[in-house]
């Protein structure tokens, strides 16, 4: 087989389909994509919603719960007790399919009567103390955390798994404690403001440091002790250093990171995050195999176009998901086989275009089904059945051109400034308008309410009361509030009370990973001492696009960079 040129169909733009890629789609049997990666990714992620939580009430039990959907939202929502519970029957929604319609129109249709779970976790399950979680399992004491497992007391945390006491933090693996502002790293105790890096003690304000202990302001470092903007000091000359940077309070923390951000700018970039990985491209890979254009993953083999995953094998464009295999275009098809386009399809095989099925096999266009099989728009055939009208319903799909795209952008039960497409592709609310999606004008979202304004700038000056005071953003004016194991947290690690609200903070944590995109570039080093004459010739796959500001280098003349 050979490359395919093709144009998006929605943004009109170039992509190449390769022949890897020919005989992937092949082999699960799907057309290739009429979109680019880009739009697919914007298209899969304006169906999900992780960070935007509502009041509103169990249309069950009628009591009052958290939700992804607010108030006003027409979707039928129970609570996690009730949604799992023997009180209703999935089933009991089985319509028959009518080939004189799209499939999508009469999918939706169905997703809008089906009860939807208000929040997507196992507290109480697998999990314990984890009510205020997103798409979070096996997990103890947590909240505000978001796609992510095996987490104990971690609070305002996203995208990791095996962490504990960790708040702020994104991307943070295998066994980490007391970490604070810091992303994809591993093995860390007692550090804050740190990216990229693995086994630090007690660092701050670090990137791409590995096997280090009381570091500071440092960057490409291995194996150091007592450094501060990568020079080596004395116990005591560090120990006074940190002394005088007073880190406890918030004006210590905001001399330390304007000075760390123009030491950055000084700084040789590494292209790439890759750790382990063998014929991969993408960022903050690791333990990774044959995976190409694959960001912020862990154990990825013969995968493509994917991000947020953990053990994932023989997959392309997923959005978050793990241990899993041969899946497509889909969000979180976690422990499942060939799930192909899906949403939060769990445990479950030769399920296709259907959304929140558990523990499922040879399902088409479900919604809500529990053990569910040989069923099309939750109504259960005998497997003959099953077989011929599967067929005969792909067939209907090539001919409206629906089969082998993921479900459209104006059909998510979320508007799009809800989305997480919203983080990654942001548009204005006309540009949404325009585009026929929807815009919520009513987001959840507290001001005016302030009752606190002087913070006091020494966490050790800060009383218990707080957690009882309303705190305004400084940067949007939304009000937010400190929970008292947050304020636990802060004491025990010194750590000053933060004067931006969750959403801000988590906006600045996107932008400090970069985009889960590629740009062909060449390094951008000068030194002859870097076995090159004149500039160095190397060529990459980077994250960082060319307009950006930061000195990137190959693989080559960065590690001659490390300390």
């Amino acid at each position: 087989m050979e490359a395919e040129k093709r144009n998006c169909k929605n943004c009109h733009s170039e992509f190449i389909v390769e022949p890897e890629d020919l005989g992937f789609y092949e082999k699960i049997d799907v057309l290739p994509p009429a979109q680019c990666p880009e739009c697919r990714r914007q298209r899969r992620l304006s169906w999900r919603n992780d960070f935007v939580f509502y009041n509103r009430t169990c249309d069950l039990c009628k009591r009052n719960i958290i939700s992804l959907y607010s108030s006003d939202n027409p979707q039928i929502i129970y609570c996690n007790k009730c949604w799992w519970s023997d009180m209703w029957d999935p089933k009991s929604f089985g319509v028959d399919f009518d080939f004189s319609k799209p499939f999508f129109e009469q999918f939706i249709s169905l997703r809008k009567r089906v009860p939807a779970l208000a929040l997507v976790n196992d507290n109480g399950i697998g999990s314990e103390n984890c009510d205020y979680v997103q798409n979070v399992q096996y997990s103890k004491n947590c909240y505000m955390a978001m796609v992510s497992w095996k987490l104990e007391n971690c609070m305002y945390f996203c995208y990791g798994a095996e962490a504990k006491d960790a708040v702020d933090s994104m991307g943070i693996f295998s066994t980490s404690e007391g970490i604070y502002e810091t992303l994809y790293s591993e093995k860390c105790f007692g550090c804050k403001y740190i990216q990229n890096s693995s086994e630090l003690l007690d660092c701050s304000f670090c990137l791409d440091c590995y096997g280090c202990e009381h570091c500071f302001q440092c960057v490409g470092l291995r194996n150091k002790k007592y450094f501060f903007q990568n020079k080596q000091y004395t116990r005591e000359e560090y120990e006074k250093i940190i002394f005088d940077y007073r880190l406890s309070s918030y004006s210590g923390v905001t001399r330390a990171l304007n000075e760390f951000e123009k030491f950055l700018d000084m700084s040789p970039r590494k292209f790439s995050y890759l750790k382990n990985c063998i014929n991969s491209t993408g960022n903050n890979l690791t333990n990774s195999k044959n995976a190409k254009n694959v960001f912020h993953v862990r154990k990825a083999e013969d995968c493509k176009f994917m991000e947020n995953g953990d053990t994932e094998k023989g997959s392309y464009d997923l959005c978050v998901g793990g241990e899993l295999e041969e899946c497509y275009e889909g969000l979180t098809p976690d422990h499942s086989h060939r799930a192909l386009f899906t949403s939060y399809v769990w445990k479950s095989t030769d399920v296709l275009y259907s959304d929140f099925c558990q523990s499922s096999k040879d399902c088409f266009g479900c919604v809500g089904m529990k053990f569910g099989e040989y069923a099309v728009l939750n109504k259960t055939y005998s497997k003959d059945e099953y077989i011929l009208l599967k067929k005969k319903i792909i067939e209907h799909m090539k001919k409206t051109g629906e089969w082998g795209e993921f479900f459209p952008m104006e059909y998510s039960p979320f508007a799009y400034n809800e989305s997480m497409a919203m983080l990654s592709f942001p548009l204005s609310k006309d540009d949404v308008l325009e585009r026929g999606l929807e815009w919520r004008d009513s987001l959840q979202f507290t001001s005016g309410k302030t009752t606190q304004r002087d913070i006091p700038d020494d966490i050790h000056d800060v009383s218990d009361s707080i957690t009882s005071d309303i705190l305004e953003c400084t940067l949007c004016g939304r009000n937010y509030k400190v929970v008292p194991d947050e304020l636990i947290f802060y004491k025990k690690w010194q750590i000053p009370i933060p004067r931006k609200c969750f959403f801000c903070r988590v906006s600045r944590r996107f932008k400090l990973r970069g985009p889960s995109r590629l740009w062909t570039r060449r390094c951008m080093c000068e030194k002859s001492t870097h076995k090159h004459e004149g500039k160095c010739m190397n060529t990459f796959e980077t994250s960082y696009a060319p307009e950006r500001p930061e000195i990137v280098y190959c693989e080559s003349c960065y590690n001659a960079e490390v300390v």
